[in-house]
């Protein structure tokens, strides 16, 4: 039966799934500048014009790595949003932890990476790597303040402000230990970095 006029291949959504992937890496490997549409299209082994008909546009390919990402992140957001200790310290340490094991081994440094690269020259990409990779881990953080505090085990505040305190010297240690090479001149323990960080913030928050 022939396929009607505007309607998908059957594996549409799998194709375009695996060009987001290796738009990804090209965007997203050391030393490779801004790589054009067609330096992407040529990363994922097919015409520009097979790149245009899946995303149209190399702004539009950005947004869809950002997209692609948070729809994968779904279960994991889900989780980081409820306490998995009623203890203050050890819920948050557990989440700093999580953070930096994405980070280092779950290949979320690489969305970090082309947000910070594409965002700043970008405001659209910049405004997408905001609501699809940060936003969301902060508000996901957020939450699991405010069920801490629901709960009892942390005083009353604005989880907003709370949740920047707590995760921003972490994301830093990151960007500064594993993508900017800090192990190089100046090694860091983020291990010790959280523990410490928790400390502090446990003393001011907790009730």
């Amino acid at each position: 039966m022939a396929r009607s006029a505007g309607a998908r291949n059957a594996d549409y959504d799998a194709r375009r799934s695996a060009l987001i992937h290796k738009a990804r890496e090209r965007l997203a490997a050391r030393g490779a500048g801004q790589p054009s549409f067609r330096q992407l299209a040529d990363a994922a082994g097919v015409s520009v014009t097979t790149m245009r008909h899946y995303f149209g546009s190399r702004e539009s390919v950005v947004d869809a790595i950002f997209a692609h990402s948070y729809a994968g992140a779904t279960m994991h957001l889900a989780r980081a949003r409820v306490p998995d200790n009623q203890d203050l310290s050890l819920s948050l340490q557990s989440f700093l932890q999580s953070i930096v094991r994405g980070w280092t081994q779950g290949g979320v440094d690489t969305l970090h990476r082309i947000g910070l690269a594409e965002g700043l020259r970008d405001d659209q990409a910049g405004l997408q790597y905001l609501n699809k990779v940060l936003e969301p881990t902060l508000q996901a953080l957020e939450q699991r303040l405010g069920a801490h505090i629901a709960a009892g085990s942390m005083r009353a505040a604005d989880t907003r402000h709370a949740a920047l305190l707590l995760l921003a010297p972490v994301v830093l240690g990151l960007l500064h230990q594993h993508d900017l090479g800090g192990t190089r001149c100046r090694p860091l323990d983020l291990g010790e970095v959280i523990a410490a960080q928790v400390e502090v913030f446990v003393r001011a928050y907790q009730v």
